[in-house]
């Protein structure tokens, strides 16, 4: 009997490198790195073929035992644009800080344990829900939104930056949309890496 193993499984380390060859990243392709993009790599090798599998089911009709199939018609639910904050009307989570939190939890693995917290300035992305440990913070101004994040914006990561075709100024990286940030993976990691390293918080001996 043949066992199919699941698409994802065969997601090895030299198709990762050939992932990250191909794309914009303007950083060594040690094993450290590879390592760190592997889980991230899969995941959207595994949501692809699922998404394949399901609009082609989808677009199919398969009758069952020759009878037409009835269909009842549903409300069309719409969730909010907004959410306001019940203890104060001035802080207001939009579909957009929503999205960005849902694409930084799918940058740094879904088993992480982040979680997010609006502000009446910003929209923050923390990593154990600490406020001293954010990995990202959302400013999402009308005119042009655009993400912090904790660590220095050195000239090799503001390179990286202009060859994700985003900008940068000082310590803010210009986006156009949530979606952006997956375009800077590397950098967020790196960001990731930062707060979870918990020599980085400890008070210096005097």
């Amino acid at each position: 009997m043949l066992v199919r193993q699941p698409l994802f499984l065969f997601v090895d380390s030299e198709f990762v490198r050939y992932v990250a060859s191909r794309s914009n990243v303007e950083r060594q392709l040690n094993q450290r790195f590879i390592e760190s993009i592997t889980p991230l790599v899969k995941q959207a090798v595994e949501k692809s073929v699922s998404a394949m599998v399901v609009s082609g089911l989808s677009n199919k009709h398969i009758p069952i035992d020759g009878a037409q199939e009835e269909t009842e018609p549903q409300e069309n639910l719409k969730e909010p644009d907004e959410i306001v904050d019940p203890d104060n009307p001035n802080i207001v989570t939009t579909k957009n800080e929503l999205a960005l939190y849902e694409k930084a939890k799918s940058i740094v693995g879904d088993s992480v344990d982040l979680q997010y917290k609006d502000t009446e300035s910003y929209f923050g992305v923390l990593y154990q829900g600490k406020s001293n440990r954010w990995i990202i913070r959302y400013f999402d101004k009308k005119n042009k939104p655009y993400i912090q994040i904790p660590i220095e914006l050195t000239d090799i990561l503001a390179n990286e930056v202009n060859r994700a075709g985003l900008s940068a100024n000082n310590s803010r990286i210009f986006i156009e949309a949530p979606e952006d940030i997956l375009r800077i993976t590397g950098i967020i990691l790196d960001a990731f890496e930062f707060v979870k390293n918990d020599d980085n918080f400890r008070k210096k001996a005097q």
